[in-house]
């Protein structure tokens, strides 16, 4: 973990999420911005800080495929390439379930991450994963980069300093054993086709 953030920083952003407020995080790709994506209202918040059209929804992350399944109905499929490709580079759009807000998106996306500040704060439950920018702005990689408007409304900020740019995730899809890609990522359709086959 970056030696910028400690064991305390990590709790006082958990309870900061856990009081419906907002978080900017370090994720393996870019900053974002962290909130309790079972809390209507601090989704709510999410969208007004970004100024994000409530027609484009929110991606999430949780810790363990266990909590995914608590909150997304989930094929035998979907279950194999989350196995075989989380934590990693891959957000999967699935079937939601029961106890996430419908401002949050119409269909449960997710991804289980690599990065160690994220998996952490999402101990607490799935929490959203959205860019840490004002929509249509540049994707922030350092607190530096993120526009004081957007800072203005979160309510705590864990820098790890300067990120290594890196490739967003693949973003999939699967039905009745048909591999959609709505995002060219670092995961393949071919690689995901070999595991479901």
């Amino acid at each position: 973990m970056s030696s910028e953030i400690s064991d305390e920083d990590l709790e006082k952003a958990k309870k900061v999420i856990e009081n419906g407020g907002l978080v900017v995080l370090p994720t393996e790709t870019a900053y974002g911005i962290a909130a309790d994506a079972t809390n209507a209202f601090a989704v709510e918040k999410v969208y007004e800080a970004k100024d994000r059209p409530r027609s484009k929804g929110l991606t999430t992350i949780v810790d363990s495929l266990e909590t995914a399944e608590s909150y997304g109905d989930l094929s035998e499929e979907e279950k194999k390439v989350i196995k075989e490709f989380m934590p990693g580079p891959m957000t999967l759009v699935a079937r939601k379930s029961e106890g996430l807000p419908p401002a949050l998106n119409e269909d449960f996306v997710f991804r289980i991450s690599s990065g160690e500040v994220a998996s952490r704060l999402a101990e607490v439950g799935p929490i959203t994963a959205t860019s840490a920018n004002i929509s249509g702005e540049e994707t922030s990689y350092s607190v530096q980069d993120i526009s004081q408007a957007l800072l203005d409304e979160v309510d705590y900020v864990l820098d790890a300093g300067e990120l290594e740019a890196s490739e967003t995730s693949s973003i999939v899809e699967i039905n009745n054993g048909e591999v959609e890609v709505h995002r060219e990522g670092p995961v393949s359709k071919a690689e995901l086709e070999n595991v479901i086959e």
